[in-house]
């Protein structure tokens, strides 16, 4: 039994996480994330994967990634209140299962809030996926919930994926995790140093299509992969090509509306050129961040700093 639980008798609902939970030290506070102690925190980060896995396969093979995003958000948000509290099978299926485990092993209020920012941030690092449910499928994959018609269906749905972008059997085995020991997953974490590796070759063999292939991609997918959108951009902006860049913006804004990442990298184009109109187009990225749900908070206040600053700059 967790002697950090309160000694109270509560009915069905009227549980919640927080009561099993340790207060926080000056130590723990000064935790900022949970990258590189993956291994440390495996088991919380996959009770909180294997629920959301569990749920999509199991109950709701319609919920999207955002869907899950908002669930996670609320937990984190309010976690310290009675389960009854909670309208979602998701959000009270996590609670649930967090609560089995802090009765055996339990971390403190921060230690908690931080393996949610991480699942949230994992979940954002699939969205160039071009699914809504990229996340949620991956996690069931990951976690072995797919039959073997299921698991081929999904393994050539990614390979599809990894060919029309030109990544390498490399990449494909990393996305798939591919490998057959159980500490596969936690090591997984332990190799998103690879990833970054892997992104880069994306990032090369985007910049050997041909100009009006790129332009095409981008205008196609540019809200998704919105880092080889900033590579390209820069691209043109280094031969001078204005009118281009334009154009490509009024597409992207015409199809998709207002993007965060669309305006600052049209901040980086004018900087030089035209301070007043760059910090127009920061101010622009800097109203659109606060709109954005679906991005972890830590990632928001590294974004919000990088904006004013640069914001601050010009002024």
């Amino acid at each position: 039994m967790n002697p950090y639980r309160e000694n109270i008798s509560t009915g069905e609902g009227d549980d919640s996480l927080s009561r099993y939970l340790k207060p926080d030290t000056p130590e723990v506070k000064e935790i900022e994330d949970l990258h590189e102690k993956e291994y440390e925190y495996g088991d919380y980060l996959g009770e909180v994967e294997y629920s959301i896995s569990r749920h999509f396969y199991e109950a709701d093979r319609k919920i999207k990634d955002k869907d899950v995003v908002s669930a996670l958000k609320n937990i984190r948000k309010n976690f310290g209140k009675n389960i009854s509290f909670f309208k979602l099978d998701l959000e009270k299926e996590i609670l649930e299962t967090m609560i089995e485990l802090m009765e055996e092993e339990p971390i403190t209020h921060h230690e908690f809030r931080l393996v949610i920012d991480y699942v949230l941030e994992t979940i954002e690092n699939r969205s160039w996926m071009e699914d809504e449910q990229a996340y949620v499928k991956w996690a069931a994959y990951m976690m072995g919930f797919y039959n073997e018609e299921e698991k081929v269906e999904y393994e050539e749905s990614v390979k599809k994926l990894a060919s029309r972008l030109g990544l390498s059997s490399k990449h494909v085995d990393l996305m798939l995790m591919k490998g057959e020991e159980e500490e596969d997953y936690l090591e997984f974490f332990e190799e998103l140093g690879e990833e970054e590796e892997l992104r880069a070759e994306m990032e090369s063999k985007f910049l050997s299509l041909p100009d009006a292939e790129k332009f095409d991609f981008l205008l196609e997918n540019g809200p998704e992969f919105y880092e080889l959108l900033g590579l390209y951009i820069s691209e043109l902006s280094e031969k001078g090509e204005l009118e281009k860049i334009q154009e490509l913006y009024d597409r992207l804004i015409e199809k998709y509306g207002e993007h965060i990442y669309l305006y600052a990298a049209m901040g980086g184009v004018y900087l030089d050129r035209d301070p007043a109109l760059a910090k127009s187009y920061y101010e622009k990225a800097l109203a659109v961040l606060d709109k954005l749900e679906d991005l972890p908070d830590s990632m928001k206040e590294e974004l919000r700093d990088s904006l004013s600053i640069l914001i601050m700059k010009i002024s």
